[in-house]
């Protein structure tokens, strides 16, 4: 039996900088699988792939259902409020 792809979306609300930390802190929900650190995520801002994120650190908040997540600043200039990175 063939396995169905992961498929996980996070709907960007806060992004964070802190300039201790060399990545760019993204909090959202999440709809689908888990994620991992290691995944790698299409950032999508209005449907359209702007650039690719790697999950480097997550935190999960359970009182708000929300989760944050660490990803590379290269991406800096694709993510913000209102995208979303989506993941197979």
């Amino acid at each position: 039996m063939e396995e169905e792809p992961r498929m996980t979306r996070l709907t960007i609300e806060r992004v964070h900088r802190l300039s201790s930390r060399p990545w760019l802190f993204v909090t959202g929900h999440l709809e689908g699988e888990a994620l991992r650190i290691g995944d790698e995520l299409t950032v999508l801002d209005g449907g359209v792939p702007s650039g690719l994120a790697v999950v480097r650190s997550i935190e999960l908040h359970a009182a708000s259902s929300k989760t944050t997540v660490a990803v590379d600043t290269d991406v800096v200039d694709s993510v913000r409020e209102g995208a979303v990175l989506a993941g197979e």
